[in-house]
């Protein structure tokens, strides 16, 4: 089993899911400002989002499997000369991208839990996430070897801007079908 092949999910499931949680409580307190339907739309979105992540994961695995297959089978080789994923590095792959994602939710989620101001726990959310980030961008430069400084800004700042674009759509819709 391939460590690189498995730590794929985790990486994915890390970054999709900062992305999108992010993305969804800074919407969703934009355009509620109330910090319990924050909370259970971070929850519940959080965590439909880890049990697509891991079976999208599993899904595009296969895929991909079977056109490692296809490829070898056309070269005349044996499936065991070339590389082909596993069974057992699919299914750990998905796993590790449904706990990531999971982790990816428990961060950023947590200042709404224990920052009174909502605009406060927005921020403390945006600056927790940038630094999860951060830390996925310097590991993934590690496996490319990059420079670990440009990588980790580089997913800040995709994380920043995602989460400015959600504020903003959090803000028009709030006007608009909430009439805030």
């Amino acid at each position: 089993m391939k460590l690189s092949e498995v730590f794929q999910g985790a990486a994915f499931g890390m970054m999709d899911g900062i992305i999108l949680i992010v993305g969804l409580l800074i919407g969703v307190s934009e355009a509620t400002a109330s910090h319990k339907i924050v909370i259970v739309s971070g929850l519940v979105g959080g965590i439909a989002n880890a049990f697509g992540n891991s079976i999208g994961f599993y899904t595009s695995e296969s895929a991909e499997r079977g056109e490692q297959i296809k490829f070898h089978k056309a070269r005349g080789k044996k499936i065991e000369d070339g590389y082909v994923h596993t069974h057992e590095e699919m299914l750990a792959s998905s796993a590790l991208s449904f706990i990531a994602t999971i982790i990816a939710l428990i961060f950023p989620i947590a200042p709404f839990f224990f920052f009174a101001d909502i605009g406060t726990a927005m921020i403390a959310c945006v600056a927790v996430s940038a630094v999860m980030l951060f830390c996925l961008g310097t590991y993934i430069a590690k496996l490319n070897d990059e420079c670990w400084w440009k990588s980790g800004l580089k997913y800040a700042l995709l994380g920043f801007a995602g989460a400015v674009i959600a504020y903003f759509i959090g803000d028009v819709m709030g006007h608009w079908i909430l009439g805030a």
